[in-house]
């Protein structure tokens, strides 16, 4: 039984804490919005809670989040679970220019898509998100920032091609989640000195991910060896580390090339060697060439053209 009153998804919002919030679509199961952190603060925020259940999307820049007794770097590369009700604060030791999109859940339409992967989620009453943030999903992340775009400009849609696309993100997420939740039920909990390390390395990459940075450079700044520093990091995230790098580059490339800036350029200015080494790392990372991102932007959001997906389902 649902022990926390969820409200109806609505367009309610405007302003709440320091962070912008505008509803883009609004569905009886889900809703997506456009969040934006410009008139935040640096310092530690207030005590928040979501009234929804809310997968969360960083489209630029970075931020830390603080709840159940930890802290976690927040960028382009992973996306933030929120139960409602669940306190958390936030920081911005970069600057307020985060901004992002989320995905609103109906609690009885995300059970229905955890009962597959987690039976104990009905178990929970309202902490249906068995972990607070979840990696991968690469092509799905592609996939929302594209509808997020579109949606966003005013382009023609046909919803039920929209609600369509967006629960198989929705999807894709869960599956992730609940797939690391039982990684981490089966490992011992990682130590806080392995999670300093690698919060360390991650902020190191965020600031300086345009630089042709080398292992060496990170490990010499953090006090530990490269091989340990490796070793760590794909502990914890599940990654490794130069893989992570080019999540943060990749991420930072979408709404150039979307916006036709042109390839060479955009290269070199996100720290790869030539403009076919982001070609091949976008489409090993997304499945699919910077090409096919500039077609699907083009387009609106019609029922026809997004029955060709990114990634089968």
């Amino acid at each position: 039984m649902n022990g926390f009153l969820e409200p109806p998804i609505d367009s309610g919002y405007g302003v709440l804490d320091g962070i912008a919030v505008n509803f883009l679509f609004v569905a009886p199961s889900f809703g997506v919005t456009l969040w934006d952190c410009h008139a935040g603060q640096r310092a530690l925020s207030a005590e928040r809670m979501q009234s929804w259940h809310v997968i969360s999307f960083v489209h630029e820049s970075a931020y830390v989040l603080h709840a159940e007794g930890r802290s976690d770097l927040v960028d382009s590369t992973a996306a933030v679970l929120y139960n409602p009700g669940s306190p958390y604060r936030s920081e911005h030791p970069f600057g307020c220019s985060d901004h992002g999109s989320t995905v609103v859940v109906r609690r009885d339409t995300l059970l229905s898509m955890m009962a597959r992967y987690d039976p104990a989620a009905q178990e929970r009453p309202d902490a249906l998100f068995p972990v607070r943030m979840s990696r991968g999903f690469s092509q799905a992340y592609l996939l929302q920032r594209i509808l997020v775009r579109s949606l966003a400009q005013g382009n023609a849609c046909d919803p039920l091609a929209v609600e369509s696309a967006f629960l198989s993100i929705v999807g894709e997420v869960v599956r992730s989640a609940c797939q690391l939740a039982g990684r981490e039920r089966k490992a011992a909990d990682p130590a806080r000195a392995r999670r300093d390390y690698v919060q360390g390395a991650q902020t190191i990459l965020r600031e300086r991910f345009r630089e042709p940075l080398r292992i060496e450079d990170v490990a010499e700044a953090l006090h530990v060896s490269p091989f340990h520093l490796c070793r760590l990091f794909k502990q914890e995230t599940g990654i490794p580390i130069h893989r992570y790098l080019n999540r943060l580059r990749l991420r930072e490339a979408l709404e150039p090339i979307a916006d036709r800036v042109h390839l060479g350029e955009l290269a070199v200015s996100l720290g790869f060697v030539s403009h076919s080494h982001l070609t091949s790392s976008f489409r090993k990372e997304f499945g699919v060439p910077p090409s096919r991102v500039r077609l699907l932007a083009g387009r609106p959001a019609s029922r026809r053209r997004l029955k060709d997906p990114l990634f089968p389902m």
